[in-house]
């Protein structure tokens, strides 16, 4: 279990490249299908999966919010109820989702109005992670403050 810990802590700390694509409130369970050379043996054309890489998180990001999946999806339940508290807090002013791997893995920064108020979403959101969930979870605050959470 240790290491799915571990394993989260790169996540929402930061990764390798890649876009914002989507809202915070779309599940982000999505094939990824890009258009790019024939693999050999494929028909010229054709779309082939692919997975993208971790996001790159930027580095003022003051809440970040990760999603991680032993190999099923990340926890969906537990994701947009995150979604939902932070759609309905008043000191949210943005959220835009980092998406990465084939199962909805997904980093959510938090815009707060001030980081007092990303402080308090923090353990919020810590309080609202189930001891057990779906796959592995984490919270961090540009200030310091870190709480990771694996089923």
């Amino acid at each position: 279990m240790r290491i799915f810990a571990l394993a989260l802590l790169p996540m929402i700390t930061g990764g390798c490249g890649a876009g914002t694509e989507g809202n915070m409130v779309k599940p982000p369970n999505d094939t990824v299908v890009e258009m790019g050379p024939p693999a050999a043996g494929t028909t010229a054309g054709k779309p082939y999966h692919t997975v993208k890489p971790r996001p790159e998180i930027p580095d003022d990001c003051p809440l970040a919010v990760g999603f991680a999946s032993y190999g099923a999806g990340i926890d969906l339940q537990t994701y947009r109820s995150i979604v939902d508290l932070l759609e309905s807090d008043a000191a949210v002013l943005a959220g835009d989702p980092y998406r990465w791997g084939r199962e909805g893995e997904v980093v959510l920064c938090v815009t707060p109005r001030s980081t007092a108020d990303a402080e308090r979403l923090f353990h919020l959101i810590k309080a609202a992670f189930p001891a057990e969930p779906h796959g592995p979870l984490g919270v961090r605050t540009k200030s310091g403050l870190s709480h990771q959470v694996s089923g």
